[in-house]
């Protein structure tokens, strides 16, 4: 019995091995610095946010004041939300599930869907969430909160429970000791980041499938955070806000960058100039 050989490259053309398209191979390299980046900005964040101080006297105090807002306006809604929510042990472990597991990876995954459909939206969207890293920040440094799911433990019994920590869940939320936060309240990232990638996926498709669930886990977020006593209606307004303004800087920064990179020139004309040589 013999065996048929083939020279090296005639094997590699009859039996050629599977690789990725050239196009995705040749954007790999930029695709992982990227994520490094990502990644790298995210864990500096993350570890400055566990080290900000508690201050629980202000945070109560400050806490407090929310409710005292709401009640005002006729928003405190809050508790009766979640004591509806809560009845079936089944929603409130949809809540549980959608509070604690679909935030970072439904992030994740919009982030990695735009850089491979267009990394310039990518590096966009990138700048807005580490605009509003910076600003939360500010927020935990001068003005922690407390979460309602934490006031009854400080003597502010106002209905709430703690679906997610207090125990009666399959939902497992730890953090490490070193990044926890408690009283990160306010903005509500959990609420914020969700708009934002709700937005990205709104600005980056017409396909109406799309847009339409971006909008609706948006929502399903909003009735977590609630029904799971993490925020009240004015953390995660503040965290809409933050995102509202980190989208106008991020805008601002482009524009200004635009001329450097269509003229590569340090400083592009100002208008008035560039139209005064033009008819001269």
């Amino acid at each position: 019995m013999t065996i048929r050989t083939f020279p090296a490259s005639r094997a590699a053309l009859l039996f050629p091995r599977p690789s990725l398209p050239a196009r995705v191979q040749a954007r790999l390299p930029q695709f992982a610095m990227d994520l490094g980046v990502m990644l790298a900005v995210c864990s500096v964040y993350f570890l400055f946010r566990g080290l900000a101080p508690s201050r629980t006297g202000f945070a109560m105090n400050l806490s407090e004041g929310i409710v005292q807002f709401e009640r005002s306006a006729g928003i405190f809604w809050e508790p009766a939300i979640q004591d509806a929510s809560i009845q079936h042990h089944a929603l409130k472990e949809l809540a549980n599930f959608t509070y604690a597991y679909l935030h970072f990876p439904v992030l994740g995954a919009v982030a990695m869907w735009i850089w491979w459909k267009d990394r310039t939206s990518y590096t966009f969207v990138r700048n807005v969430f580490f605009i509003s890293m910076a600003i939360g920040m500010v927020f935990y440094y001068l003005l922690p909160a407390a979460p309602p799911r934490l006031l009854a433990m400080h003597g502010m019994d106002l209905g709430f429970t703690d679906t997610v920590f207090g125990g009666d869940t399959a939902v497992h939320y730890a953090q490490p000791s070193f990044i926890l936060n408690e009283y990160a309240a306010i903005p509500s990232f959990h609420f914020g980041w969700i708009a934002l990638a709700a937005a990205a996926v709104w600005a980056n498709t017409g396909n109406r499938t799309a847009r339409t669930a971006a909008v609706g886990l948006a929502v399903l977020m909003t009735w977590a955070i609630v029904a799971s006593a993490n925020h009240f209606f004015v953390d995660m307004a503040l965290g809409g806000l933050v995102i509202a303004a980190s989208w106008q800087i991020a805008r601002r920064i482009e524009r200004r960058a635009a001329p450097l990179e269509q003229t590569g020139k340090v400083i592009a004309l100002p208008a008035p100039v560039a139209a005064s040589r033009k008819a001269a």
